[in-house]
């Protein structure tokens, strides 16, 4: 659907908007102790990562494969709707157009399926990769005692004035025992 927000996007708005909302009231304290860090980098530090990009590129390939045999099946049908339609009286040649088209339909269905699938499997994948770093981070917050934490990714900031703020990467990978 046009215009329509995939969960992971509206999930990413909102936080988005609590940051700012939070930032905008904390600005009006006097001085707040923050951190910040870029969450994928710790994401892909987890040895968990690889494996489970692997899993994901192996079901991307097996749905790439299912929709290049459909796609060859239309193809040598449509081929041979071609080449023998000025043969056939037109009720059998309407019938196949139809048939093609349907075929047609149920691939295009397919391949949206294929899509909120792998979109499904992607999170579902990624939910604990994405907890344990949470975990980290929210230790590492209350440990130092940060009023909050900064997400780098996708410059969702200005800037940073390192004076204020402390880079916490190294903190959160040694909570997640990583290099």
């Amino acid at each position: 659907m046009p215009g329509a927000c995939t969960p992971q996007i509206e999930y990413n708005m909102r936080r988005y908007i609590l940051t700012l909302l939070s930032l905008v009231a904390m600005g009006a304290m006097a001085q707040s102790k923050f951190g910040y860090v870029s969450y994928m980098e710790m994401v892909k530090a987890l040895p968990e990562y690889s494996i489970v990009v692997t899993h994901l590129d192996e079901l991307q390939a097996k749905y790439e494969a299912e929709i290049a045999r459909s796609e060859r099946e239309f193809n040598q049908k449509y081929s041979d709707f071609i080449e023998e339609q000025h043969n056939f009286p037109e009720n059998i040649r309407i019938k196949r157009h139809k048939e093609l088209q349907e075929l047609m339909e149920k691939s295009i269905a397919f391949k949206d399926e294929i899509n909120r699938a792998m979109r499904e499997a992607r999170r579902e994948m990624m939910q604990p990769l994405h907890d344990k770093v949470d975990e980290a981070v929210m230790k590492v917050c209350i440990d130092n005692k940060y009023d909050y934490v900064l997400n780098t990714d996708d410059r969702a900031y200005i800037a940073i004035n390192p004076q204020s703020g402390n880079d916490i990467t190294e903190q959160v990978k040694k909570e997640l025992k990583v290099e």
